[in-house]
């Protein structure tokens, strides 16, 4: 064969060769889809929500449930503690038990006495009280008082007010000191013994007190005791007694327990 034939030849084969080639490409696509396509895309799903969805089962069950135990436990323990400020300024019985001094039984009767009149200061006496009451009754609001210990006298005003004085009387005296209303020379209606010669020897003291609807006379048992704020009286009179509370600061008042 000439070298001209083969020339021929050769390009008569060239077309069908690229043609091979074409098909040859096209036709490796469809051997490649299976191991191009099989499903990286796919495994997307495999990155599923349950790795989360078991964990959050497990969290809010236990780990909320601790941080609920914290907050409640230390509002119980500040609440007792408010609360136990609020009350430490109202007086209670632990207060009244730390007077060094206690109060005598027979004043118990009298309402609010730690309060009225704060601790005792000394021990009480049964020693003699007289008593006269002034004016008209029943509801008295004067009186004289007399206090065998200290042999004062001391005249409770019917504005509340009280002043005390010497009792100069003594045995051998006249009983009855002076007659100024012109009114039977009698007790009653006049004050007699020491009573009546304050009554007749100090300035506007009868204008003050008047006279007397009943006789003087010492109280059936007798109870007083110094305090804090003044002076407590018990004057025992059958199923009565009378609380006279004598201030310090020059006032009185009276309670009457029947």
């Amino acid at each position: 064969m000439t070298r001209e034939n083969k020339f021929v030849r050769l390009i008569m084969w060239l077309p069908a060769c690229c043609l091979l080639l074409i098909l040859g490409g096209c036709g490796g696509a469809p051997e490649a889809t299976p191991t191009v396509t099989p499903a990286p895309t796919v495994t997307a799903t495999a990155v599923p929500p349950t790795p989360t969805a078991a964990p959050l089962e497990q969290f809010p069950t236990a780990q909320p449930a601790d941080q609920t135990m914290t907050p409640s436990a230390n509002l119980t323990l500040t609440a007792p503690a408010s609360a136990a400020a609020t009350t430490v300024s109202e007086p209670t019985l632990a207060e009244e038990g730390n007077c060094a001094i206690p109060y005598d039984l027979d004043l118990a009767g009298y309402p609010d006495l730690f309060a009225q009149m704060g601790c005792a200061l000394g021990e009480a006496n049964n020693d003699a009280v007289a008593i006269n009451e002034f004016g008209e009754g029943p509801d008295y609001n004067r009186f004289m008082l007399w206090f065998s210990n200290e042999l004062q006298i001391y005249v409770l005003f019917p504005d509340q007010t009280w002043q005390a004085y010497l009792d100069t009387w003594s045995e051998g005296q006249p009983e009855l000191s002076c007659n100024p209303l012109n009114v039977p020379p009698t007790s009653p209606p006049l004050p007699r013994r020491g009573f009546g010669k304050l009554w007749c020897s100090v300035d506007g003291l009868i204008d003050k007190l008047g006279t007397i609807e009943r006789e003087e006379r010492l109280c059936q048992h007798t109870v007083v005791q110094r305090f804090e704020k003044g002076r407590l009286l018990a004057c025992f009179e059958d199923a009565t007694i009378r609380y006279f509370r004598l201030l310090d600061d020059g006032t009185w008042d009276m309670v009457m327990v029947r």
